[in-house]
C-alpha cells in the first residue's frame, strides 16, 4: 500500500511538472522636464526725472517665475542682468538698479535676495529649492521678482536699455 501510493506522488508530480515561464521587458522612458517660465517680457519704469526712485516695480504681484522639474534633484535660481542700463553711450551703473524676489504659497526654498540687492554681470543666486520641489512637476514653483532704479542727478535723457536674465541650474 505505501508502495503505491509513493508511486502515485511521483507520478503525479512528473505529469504536474511547469514549463520555463516566456519573459518580456516592459521599458518607459520618462522624459526629463527642466523649464523656467517667465510671465512677462518687459520691466517698464516709464519716465522718469534725473534723482528720481522707483520701487517695487512692476506693480502688483511684480514679475512671477515658474520652475517645474521632474529630475528629482536639486536646482538653483540665479538672476543677472546681462549688460548695464544703456542709450548709446550713456550709462545707469547696476550700482542704481537693483531687485529681490519673495516666495509664492508653493515656494518652500531659501531666498538669497530677501533685501535691496543690486544687479551684477555674473549670475547670482536668488533662490535655492527645498527637497520638496526636486520633482515639483507639473505644477511648479512660482517665485516673484520685483526691481527698483535710482536715476542718478546727472544723468542724461534718453530711453535706456538693459535685458535681466534668469539662470536655471541642477
Amino acid at each position: 500500500m505505501i508502495r503505491r501510493l509513493l508511486l502515485g506522488v511521483v507520478v503525479l508530480g512528473m505529469s504536474m511538472a511547469a514549463t520555463q515561464p516566456a519573459v518580456v521587458q516592459v521599458m518607459v522612458n520618462v522624459k526629463s522636464v527642466f523649464e523656467l517660465a517667465v510671465d512677462r517680457n518687459i520691466i517698464d519704469f516709464k519716465s522718469m526725472l534725473p534723482g528720481d526712485v522707483k520701487k517695487d516695480m512692476p506693480d502688483n504681484e511684480g514679475l512671477k517665475i515658474t520652475v517645474k522639474s521632474n529630475n528629482g534633484r536639486p536646482w538653483f535660481l540665479k538672476i543677472s542682468d546681462l549688460g548695464e542700463l544703456t542709450n548709446g553711450s550713456d550709462v545707469i551703473p547696476n550700482s542704481q538698479f537693483n531687485w529681490y524676489g519673495y516666495p509664492s504659497k508653493t515656494a518652500r526654498g531659501h531666498w538669497v535676495g530677501n533685501g535691496e540687492n543690486t544687479f551684477s554681470l555674473t549670475p547670482v543666486l536668488a533662490y535655492s529649492s527645498d527637497v520638496m520641489e526636486y520633482n515639483n512637476y507639473p505644477t511648479g514653483t512660482d517665485m516673484f521678482f520685483k526691481f527698483g532704479l535710482k536715476v542718478p542727478a546727472k544723468q542724461n535723457s534718453g530711453v535706456y536699455r538693459s535685458v535681466v536674465a534668469f539662470t536655471l541650474t541642477e
